[in-house]
């Protein structure tokens, strides 16, 4: 197939799409940039406010220590005091700037500043007019500068040293009323503080700059010349005055590239501006061939019947597709009905020769043999009826349960017997059973080394794919027609005798040869079983297993195996309707339960589990229901026996178990479920009625009337009585005369 228009569409949209792509990327690292300068633009706010603390923080530790020294050192306060040298306060006033200097490293020089005589005193004592700092100093005689720290400067304590960069402490020194008397003076190095300063961040990434308020950088090294940076953000010191400035280094014109975020802004927008109307004009261009086929399909489509022709509302893709569609949808429609006519008109041309027997030539038979690309000439034919075995305790599939299992098992066989040089006709001739009519190579005279090797893989794939096991029933071969007619007649009736022979197996015409009939006792172990069953006898087992040991010595196929377990439940049945109510109730629950058998057992040994089921059921809840009636009728007479014979004083549980033949703790137990109440409480009941008669109506005395009611010893009587009535029987009896209620 061409694809000029494909590859053409392909090199005129590629170019632009990667000029446009390439910016939007470039457009996307900027973006990225940028924002990452803010991230840093945050970050050096962070490192500005952190220089000014560290600064601050260390300026002014050393300008407290000066305060505190001018307040409270004595030595300070003496040396200001003297009008002259004197030695030993000197050593004393040395110490004291020393210990200044010990604690804090950053201080270059301190030196003190007498007015009375114009002495100066530290590393290097002299005179003012002598002294190198002189005009430093000369400009705080006037007026004390506002700025506690001064901005750089050069210092030079001695005339053969070179100056050094420092920013000077200037603080007055006051002799009570008199006013200042001198000056304390601190020179901070600018390159110790820097190097403290420069602690703080990396020097080859980080830029700070500390400005004075001359514009002096104090960070900047004297042998270095400036770089060029990136500021990003800037601090003033509220303490100080000085300006903390902090950036980046500005490696490989990193200034440029943050600056030209917004150039590059601009440049993406013009650049997809130009991809957009570059890709109108390629749209349009290759819009022609489109057009053209589109007007084609509109002079066409007046003959097609059912075609939308609305262009203009619809769109030429659109019009396009619903052609295309409809065209598509009248083919696919009439290769459908083509399909299922053949199908159709094969399943029912099957159905007329095999199961209706239609009389067809052989030449007709050939000819519709050929119309399905089977070529039968000179070939043995065979019928091959394969059959899905119900799984044990499972129902029989519907007729619409898993098509898609049925296509795939044809295809699977059709598969299967070509590797084997066999050509096959296969049908669904029921829900469970497909038919094959196979026709064997030319030369071979029998299937049986065939299917030796075929039979073994249906049954594994089977296994695997529908979890399901097959019996097969095999007709006999032969070469014409009506030979194969006989040949699907048999294997039909061969899978008949799955029920006897058994499942997942290949049954053959041999395979059925019935033996010689054993006299026919089926019907006199149906009657015998059927009695066994009626009584709840134990030896209904041995009858049903006579019964379907004789059905399968005689090979029975299964159409005759249903008609006599048919006649069975019908025996049975008469049999059971002369009992009572409740056993016609229990059967009619299990012949419900073995009508459901009936339509789900496929071999014998299933229809004899599933029997052997339902009978022990009903024999067993028939058994309880015989147990419940005798029992009742025998507590009925215990009772009865009781009521005779309650003043007995040997009577007990273990007199009356002796009586009847039963277990004590068991009659006790049966007497009050019947009655609701324990045999004592009845005994006792019994007694003490009577005792109430006797005192009410007689005048015997009570020793008597204890004996009579079966109490040897009259203290037991009494206290029974007391239990039951609430008083003795004495006062029992001298109770006004009221009638007696029984209890």
């Amino acid at each position: 197939m061409n694809k000029t228009w494909f590859r053409k569409l392909l090199l005129s949209y590629l170019p632009v799409f990667f000029i446009v792509i390439t910016i939007l990327f470039a457009l996307f690292f900027m973006t990225l940039n940028e924002q990452n300068r803010r991230e840093a633009v945050k970050a050096n706010e962070y490192l500005a406010e952190q220089v000014v603390l560290t600064l601050d923080r260390s300026l002014k530790a050393i300008d407290y220590e000066v305060v505190q020294g001018v307040l409270t050192d004595k030595r300070i306060s003496q040396f200001f005091k003297q009008q002259q040298v004197n030695v030993v306060n000197n050593i004393d006033t040395i110490k004291a700037l020393d210990e200044l200097k010990f604690n804090h490293p950053m201080i270059d020089s301190v030196y003190l500043y007498r007015f009375s005589d114009g002495f100066v005193f530290g590393d290097a004592s002299n005179t003012l007019n002598e002294f190198p700092d002189k005009a430093f100093i000369e400009q705080f005689e006037a007026q004390m500068p506002e700025e506690t720290w001064t901005s750089q400067r050069e210092f030079q304590p001695f005339e053969d040293t070179s100056p050094r960069r420092v920013i000077t402490l200037v603080r007055g020194v006051r002799n009570g009323s008199q006013g200042v008397s001198g000056y304390y003076i601190v020179n901070v190095s600018a390159n110790k503080l820097s190097g403290e300063i420069k602690q703080l961040y990396n020097p080859d990434t980080s830029s700070i700059e500390i400005i004075d308020r001359l514009g002096n950088n104090l960070l900047q090294d004297e042998d270095k010349s400036p770089q060029q940076t990136a500021v990003l953000s800037t601090f003033n010191s509220p303490y100080t005055g000085y300006e903390i400035r902090s950036g980046v280094q500005d490696v490989n014109g990193l200034s440029l590239i943050l600056g030209l975020y917004k150039v590059w802004v601009v440049v993406a927008l013009v650049v997809v501006l130009l991809g957009v109307l570059w890709v109108i004009y390629v749209t349009k261009r290759n819009y022609r061939p489109v057009n053209q086929l589109v007007s084609w399909i509109q002079m066409s489509s007046a003959k097609l019947d059912g075609v939308a022709t609305n262009f203009d509302k619809e769109g030429e893709f659109t019009f396009i597709q619903h052609t295309l569609e409809h065209l598509m949808t009248e083919s696919k429609q009439y290769r459908e009905q083509y399909h299922e006519k053949l199908v159709m008109h094969k399943k029912y041309y099957f159905y007329q020769i095999f199961e209706e027997h239609a009389l067809v030539s052989e030449e007709e038979w050939q000819l519709e043999l050929a119309n399905y690309n089977l070529s039968a000439a000179g070939k043995l034919s065979q019928a091959l009826i394969i059959e899905l075995d119900n799984q044990e305790g499972g129902e029989e599939p519907s007729d619409e349960e898993n098509p898609q299992l049925r296509i795939q098992m044809s295809e699977y066989l059709h598969g299967l017997l070509a590797k084997h040089h066999i050509e096959a006709w296969s049908e669904w001739i029921s829900n469970r059973r497909i038919a094959l009519l196979l026709w064997l190579p030319e030369g071979v005279k029998s299937s049986d080394n065939l299917l030796n090797e075929v039979v073994p893989e249906i049954q594994q794939w089977i296994e695997e794919h529908a979890e399901s096991r097959i019996t097969m029933g095999l007709g006999e071969t032969g070469d014409t027609l009506e030979q194969l007619a006989s040949s699907y007649d048999t294997a039909k009736q061969c899978l008949q005798y799955k029920a006897v022979l058994g499942k997942n197996r290949l049954i053959r015409i041999q395979d059925i040869i019935k033996p010689a009939d054993p006299g026919q006792e089926y019907f006199k172990t149906i009657y015998k079983l059927s009695q066994s069953i009626r009584l709840a006898e134990s030896d209904w087992q041995d009858h049903l297993d006579r019964l379907m040991d004789q059905m399968e010595r005689a090979v029975l196929p299964r159409r005759e195996i249903e008609n006599l377990m048919q006649f069975f439940l019908h025996h049975l049945e008469g049999e059971l309707l002369e009992l009572s109510k409740d056993y016609r109730i229990i059967w009619k629950n299990a012949k419900d339960q073995l009508e459901q058998l009936g339509r789900k057992w496929d071999d014998l040994h299933e229809l004899k589990k599933g029997c052997q089921s339902i009978f022990e059921a009903m024999i067993q809840k028939m058994q309880v229901k015989k147990d419940s009636h005798s029992n009742k009728s025998l507590m009925i007479e215990v009772r009865t026996y009781i009521e005779e014979n309650f003043p007995n004083a040997e009577l007990s549980l273990d007199f009356l178990s002796a009586r009847f033949q039963m277990n004590a703790k068991y009659l006790s137990k049966m007497f009050k479920d019947e009655f609701g109440e324990n045999f004592v409480d009845f005994l006792i009941g019994l007694r003490m009625n009577e005792a109430k008669r006797l005192l009410t109506e007689t005048d015997k005395s009570m020793q008597a009337i204890s004996q009579e009611v079966g109490y040897y010893n009259y203290n037991s009587f009494n206290r029974a009585f007391k239990n039951v009535v609430g008083i003795s029987p004495r006062d029992f009896r001298k109770q006004p005369t009221l009638p007696i209620k029984i209890t």
